[in-house]
């Protein structure tokens, strides 16, 4: 009963460590927004919680109140919420590492274990960083702690060191396509478009079933990369502008376009290759703009979107950060 789909790796390492009673006091799952990141975590409270004789069973009492979000030993730290005042949170901050501490001393209350998921992870502070450091060092007994994060390498070293890594990689088209055939009813033609804008993103796939707007605004905006590539500076500088005003207000927003820029030259890569038949979106239009440039350009554009994405988690300017990216971009010839 294992809910994570596309990650048949991760999810045998997992149940080899139930089987053999090693589960870990730390995981970090790694992976691109909504590629099953929370959905394993939560596979893995279940399982570490449930009755049943093949864990997670999904009938359990302890596998339905996870299910429900019901458990009282089942807890979600991310950000947003109050964080003092009118203003949302922008990050997970030491206060709330401190409420997991005091949560995590005390003994589970209706399950075998106390979980804790540290939904977007590489966006804790440093301070709360180093304290959570501590609790990892020195976990308490019948404690798990997950931390979910885009990049690993965002978070500190320390941390990293003391939790089993588990990277989660984009999932093939087709798999997701198919998927969404047999468990959604969707029609054949609807999944595979769905499944090609989704970029290897179960999570978004299946959001986009019920959110057609989403498919519709994915098209457009990979529209306007095409176009800002094929624009002078003038226009790449606009859109930087655009760009930095949308993270200002909302930064997943900044997040998910960076993941599109990676995936579009993702595309260009593999077309290189003549590996078409792995291309994520439109295969004509990436052809026109990149046909000829060398790989050495395509290679440097992928390193520019990664190290736009670092540099906005530290908090650099927004509006600095994107133009610099811009300025690296290679011209459509």
């Amino acid at each position: 009963m294992w809910r994570t789909f596309g990650h048949d790796g991760a999810v045998d390492t997992l149940k080899r460590s139930l089987q053999s009673g090693r589960v870990a006091h730390s995981y970090l799952v790694s992976g691109p927004r909504q590629v099953g990141k929370m959905t394993l975590a939560l596979d893995l409270c279940r399982a570490v919680n449930c009755l049943g004789d093949e864990r997670p069973c999904g009938d359990c009492n302890q596998c339905r109140r996870i299910e429900r979000s019901l458990h009282a030993d089942v807890h979600v730290v991310g950000v947003g919420g109050s964080g003092g005042g009118a203003r949302a949170r922008a990050s997970i901050g030491i206060d709330q590492v401190r409420e997991v501490q005091r949560e995590a001393a005390l003994k589970p209350f209706e399950g075998a274990s106390r979980c804790f998921v540290f939904d977007g992870a590489e966006r804790m502070t440093v301070e709360a960083a180093n304290s959570l450091l501590k609790t990892l060092e020195e976990p308490p007994p019948q404690v798990l702690i997950i931390l979910l994060a885009v990049q690993a390498d965002a978070l500190l070293t320390t941390l990293v060191s003391r939790c089993r890594v588990l990277e989660l990689r984009p999932v093939p088209a087709s798999d997701i396509s198919r998927r969404l055939v047999d468990a959604h009813g969707v029609d054949a033609s609807d999944a595979d478009e769905i499944a090609r804008l989704s970029a290897g993103r179960p999570g978004w796939a299946i959001e986009a079933v019920a959110s057609p707007e989403l498919r519709e605004a994915a098209a457009e905006r990979l529209q306007a990369i095409e176009e800002t590539l094929r624009n002078g500076i003038e226009g790449r500088f606009a859109y930087a502008a655009r760009m930095a005003s949308a993270f200002s207000r909302d930064r997943e927003t900044g997040r998910e376009e960076l993941a599109l820029w990676l995936a579009w030259w993702r595309d260009a890569l593999v077309a290189r290759e003549g590996l078409d038949e792995l291309a994520t979106y439109r295969r004509d239009a990436t052809a026109s703009i990149t046909g000829a440039m060398s790989e050495s350009d395509v290679m440097g554009a992928i390193k520019a979107v990664l190290e736009t994405g670092r540099l906005l988690e530290r908090n650099v300017n927004p509006r600095l950060a994107f133009e610099s990216m811009m300025l690296r971009m290679p011209s459509a010839r």
